[in-house]
């Protein structure tokens, strides 16, 4: 019976009643955002130096345009299929990090908008920065080849068939959600505290850091359950406002907290992930909206990040009663000090960091000659070793090492320990297999994509619990640090993700199938 109920409850993801399919205009969003960064960037630069300076690398502009043909040829390939989905699994890496890093960061490298100081430790930079996209480029259409392999579809549906169905009614699942919420933001005051998140860094990891830092992921989870309940009630009544309110509250406090240049844009990420999940049919006033949103949130973010790490300057651990006075004079300051002074300093600073070329073309140039000292720093093999480190819990193994340690990284390639650097999976697979490990290692990654997507969504109506963890899987993915953290990480999140709707199954008690 529950076997015959499965299959009935199958139907395209995108596709039920009262509900128009996802278009694929709902790129125009996506658009504005990089166009208007393109823009402010470049022209700013052009503004500020008449484009040709002399540091101008106008060779690397057709290996740019060709990475970034090859990062959105998947996504034309869902609209030519009118399969597109900003967030399906292939799609959303691209307009989210991808493109960004490596299509406008080549371009960003090649017209001199950025001139980071390690690039000096970029051995023949006409060769290795071309080489670099050429990987970049390798890695991800071999990451979308993975992903279209038959078999990892057809085992995923048959384990996605297997799960339970979970109907949830949308009001009997505000109280739930709720509680998540409250209990996710004050395990992030206590993590915060503990010196585990915001702009700190913690002298050791303690035995429970890395289980304190999950739990805070409640709070992540209930805010995408209740913006999908907000999304998915018809009539809206005083207690939606409120709760609409708290979401709001909560998220521009932590986003206060965090000090970086990309919380508001994170937010923004969440929320518009749970519109589209929510089956929502999209205008075009909230393609309007969420060009205006976006805009606001990257130009706030440039602001008050950029001025953030001006006041604070390290990482290093303070006391909360400092790091909220920091918060306190950085608004203080964005409102004393000229905001274009301030706006003009964050784009700079957004240039360098969004380009992510010339950082992996440190790895591409020195990973050879730099093989034999990563022992010295403990993260040789780091993917085997994180890969089979994670099953052991700290608290089992009190002085385990994380075998990919960013510090470590980048004192021996970077000749600066006191910075995390961008390594990305594909540099990661370099250093450890060299370079056929490039397109191996993504298609296992493809295939990890395309289980989990068919697992939890596609073919399948709309589910609370599947959009919940499909949601928390997909963001959990990082593109920029190491592909060796990648799956035990995400088994991590899985994992609380897995406990946080068991609390609110409890919660709610016999009455829901």
């Amino acid at each position: 019976m529950l076997h015959q109920c499965q299959h009935m409850s199958k139907s395209n993801f995108h596709n039920i009643k009262h509900h128009s399919p996802i278009r694929p205009n709902v790129l125009y969003p996506i658009a504005v955002l990089w166009g208007a960064i393109i823009f402010i960037v470049f022209g700013y630069h052009v503004y500020d130096s008449f484009l040709f300076g002399p540091q101008t690398n106008f060779y690397l502009l057709p290996w740019s345009f060709a990475t970034g043909l090859a990062i959105v040829a998947p996504s034309i390939y869902l609209i030519y299929t009118n399969q597109f989905d900003p967030f399906h699994p292939l799609v959303f890496p691209a307009w989210s990090y991808l493109f960004p890093a490596f299509a406008v960061g080549g371009l960003i490298l090649a017209f001199g908008l950025s001139q980071p100081f390690f690039l000096v430790f970029v051995q023949d930079e006409r060769y290795n920065l071309p080489l670099t996209l050429v990987y970049i480029s390798i890695g991800y259409l071999s990451m979308a080849g993975g992903f279209y392999l038959p078999y990892s579809r057809r085992i995923g549906n048959s384990l996605g068939n297997k799960l339970p169905l979970w109907n949830w009614d949308t009001e009997k699942l505000l109280l739930p959600a709720l509680f998540l919420l409250v209990l996710g933001f004050f395990n992030n005051i206590l993590a915060f505290s503990a010196g585990i998140i915001g702009f700190q860094q913690v002298a050791a990891i303690g035995t429970f850091d890395g289980l304190l830092f999950l739990i805070t992921l409640f709070w992540l989870q209930g805010s995408f359950l209740l913006w999908l309940c907000i999304f998915r009630t018809e009539k809206f009544l005083l207690h939606h406002y409120l709760i609409i309110g708290l979401l709001l509250a909560t998220s521009l406090i932590k986003a206060a907290f965090q000090g970086n240049r990309g919380s508001l844009l994170s937010i923004f990420i969440l929320v518009a992930f749970a519109f589209v999940m929510s089956k929502r049919k999209i205008e075009l006033k909230h393609k309007v909206l969420a060009a205006g949103l976006v805009i606001l949130a990257v130009s706030v973010g440039i602001i008050y990040g950029t001025t953030f790490r001006n006041i604070k300057q390290t990482s290093e651990q303070v006391p909360i009663e400092e790091y909220a006075d920091v918060i306190f004079q950085t608004f203080n300051r964005t409102s004393d000090k000229d905001t274009l002074v301030i706006f003009k300093e964050g784009v700079s600073s957004l240039a360098e960091r969004v380009e992510s070329v010339s950082s992996v073309a440190v790895v591409v140039s020195n990973y050879e000659k730099l093989s034999t000292y990563e022992a010295g720093y403990g993260f040789d093999n780091n993917i085997l070793k994180d890969s089979v480190n994670f099953l052991i819990p700290r608290f089992l193994w009190s002085d385990k090492v994380v075998a990919t340690d960013s510090f470590s990284y980048g004192e021996l390639y970077f000749d600066f320990g006191e910075n995390s650097f961008t390594l990305t999976p594909f540099g990661d697979l370099l250093r450890n297999f060299g370079p056929w490990g490039i397109p191996l290692g993504m298609m296992v990654l493809g295939i990890f994509l395309r289980l989990m997507y068919s697992v939890l969504i596609e073919g399948y109506s709309f589910s609370y619990w599947r959009a919940v963890l499909y949601y928390m899987t997909l963001t959990s993915i990082s593109y920029e640090g190491s592909y060796g953290l990648i799956i035990p990480y995400t088994i991590k999140v899985v994992f609380i993700s897995v406990l946080g709707l068991l609390i609110v199954r409890f919660l709610m008690g016999k009455t829901n199938t």
